[in-house]
């Protein structure tokens, strides 16, 4: 592989297809594509990975996803799903502040990415949603490489180049 979009296609795109069919894997295919888009959004943006979040990213947010309508709301689907999967592995229900946040729930089984519903809670399908990230970036990778660090290269490594300091378990060795 040659070039960072080559390495997306395979190391983010295929696998995430591979996982598209598979119901139980929603939570997984969400765990993924949510730092792809965090990072998309960032580069988008300007905004280095230590900055906060800014009004103009939950606007690109809203963009690539208008049933999140504004920027409030974008927001508030940010914590729900960004940082409750990212941080606990389930969807946040309070921020730090102790702030109660909508519900938030996954299903296969709505025909949009995003659905926010009548009471404010927010439905993902996790494929749908991921497809949208995925097309997306597909077709501005130039703002997910923008000032980031560059996809790792994966080489392949003969074991007898290894350091004789380096200790390992052996599995690492293809």
């Amino acid at each position: 592989m040659s070039s960072n979009f080559d390495n997306f296609n395979a190391w983010y795109v295929q696998v995430l297809e591979g996982l598209f069919g598979n119901r139980n894997a929603g939570i997984a295919v969400l765990i993924i594509s949510l730092p792809l888009l965090e990072r998309y959004l960032r580069g988008k943006h300007n905004l280095a990975p230590d900055d906060k979040v800014t009004d103009a990213a939950m606007g690109g947010l809203c963009g690539m996803f208008p049933a999140l309508g504004t920027v409030a709301q974008a927001r508030s689907f940010w914590h729900v799903y960004r940082n409750g999967f990212l941080h606990q592995a389930t969807v946040l229900r309070n921020t730090r502040g102790g702030v109660s946040l909508p519900g938030g729930w996954l299903t296969h089984d709505i025909a949009e990415p995003i659905r926010v519903e009548a009471e404010g809670s927010f439905t993902v399908n996790p494929v749908l949603f991921s497809q949208k990230v995925l097309s997306t970036i597909s077709a501005d990778f130039a703002s997910f490489e923008a000032d980031e660090p560059p996809l790792p290269q994966v080489t392949r490594r003969d074991p007898f180049s290894i350091p004789s300091s380096y200790v390992g378990t052996g599995s690492e060795r293809l």
